[in-house]
């Protein structure tokens, strides 16, 4: 009786936590921790078309009126490299123009013209085939995107309304570009 009771006890240690632990993942009652505050892709869209290769970019594409999710995002994409800190000279802010925006090479909505918006910030020119490629990313044009030194669009910051929001994008923003600035032998 006495040998059946400890070999009980000694596959109730072993099997039990198993059995736990297997209940816990199979019912979703444990959350795993996520360190990273932007949305990774879940299909990354590899692209040619970026202005400097060899660097982390944040790019944002230009929609044909700037409302205030369109003003929120252009001043993150002008805060976040100043500040990086460090790492400023890894760090390039990307706005992309689609042809039909564009005369002469100027922006024609008057919103975006304003050199205060527009400063610290390069404007790329971009053909109805990239935006379509952009569109079919998951958060298509609304989104500030990350884009490793290699040319992966990786990670996507939703767009959002409001000051108080716009502001803590920004961290969420310079919080994992830090990260992964420190982690990348790259760029």
């Amino acid at each position: 009786m006495k040998k059946n009771r400890m070999l009980l006890l000694l596959l109730g240690v072993f099997v039990l936590p198993f059995l736990l632990a297997k209940t816990v993942l199979d019912l979703n009652w444990y959350q795993g921790g996520v360190t990273n505050r932007g949305l990774l892709l879940a299909s990354p869209l590899t692209v040619k078309w970026l202005s400097e290769p060899d660097k982390w970019q944040l790019v944002y594409l230009l929609p044909e009126s700037c409302d205030e999710q369109c003003e929120g995002a252009l001043f993150n994409l002008r805060q976040v490299p100043q500040a990086i800190g460090a790492y400023k000279d890894r760090v390039n802010s990307v706005v992309l123009i689609a042809d039909g925006l564009q005369r002469d090479g100027k922006v024609v909505d008057e919103k975006i013209m304003n050199e205060e918006q527009i400063h610290g910030l390069e404007l790329i020119a971009i053909s109805q085939q990239v935006v379509s490629q952009i569109k079919t990313l998951e958060f298509g044009m609304n989104a500030i995107y990350i884009a490793d030194p290699l040319g992966n669009v990786m990670m996507a910051y939703p767009l959002v309304t409001g000051q108080a929001e716009i502001l803590a994008q920004g961290k969420d923003v310079l919080r994992d570009l830090k990260r992964l600035l420190k982690l990348s032998r790259i760029g």
